[in-house]
Formats: C-alpha cells, structure tokens, sequence
C-alpha cells in the first residue's frame, strides 16, 4: 500500500509538472480546481479514483495533443510537395 505522504507527493509533481493551468486540468479530469489545489498544497489526500481521474484527464489532453501534431505534419508534407 502507498503512503498518503508518497501518494501526494507524486500528484503534487505530476500536477506541477505538466505545466497546465489548473484550471484546464481540472477541466480534463473532470475535478474541481480546489481539489486540485488542496492536493498541491498538501490539505487534502486523493483517493484512486481522483488519481485515475486525473490521469485520464492527462492522457485525453495528450491524445488531443497528438492529433494535432499529427495534422500540423500533413500540412507541412503538403507544402513541401508544393515546393
């Protein structure tokens, strides 16, 4: 078993880390944005499901990321066979 200690220390980073606004990350994960806040200041624990929800959360904006990427390639590979 994680310790709660562990368990927000990790969040704490992850949420730092992926240098997001909060605002939009709780968006993603369908969280409130104090939650999100008391979890980086250490007030409050995340049970699992809050931690899938934010990796879930994660991975959709991730995904969304890719797609775009993805599209912004095609074009470039259009306009070099323009060139």
């Amino acid at each position: 078993m994680v310790s709660p200690d562990r368990i927000q220390k990790i969040v704490r980073e992850v949420i730092q880390e992926s240098e997001l606004p909060r605002t939009l990350l709780a968006r993603d994960a369908e969280l409130s944005r104090a939650a999100l806040e008391a979890w980086v200041v250490g007030a409050r624990t995340p049970q699992s499901e809050s931690v899938e929800q934010l990796a879930n959360g994660l991975m959709r904006r991730a995904n969304e990321l890719q797609h775009l990427a993805v599209r912004l390639l095609a074009l470039r590979e259009q306009m070099g066979q323009s060139d």
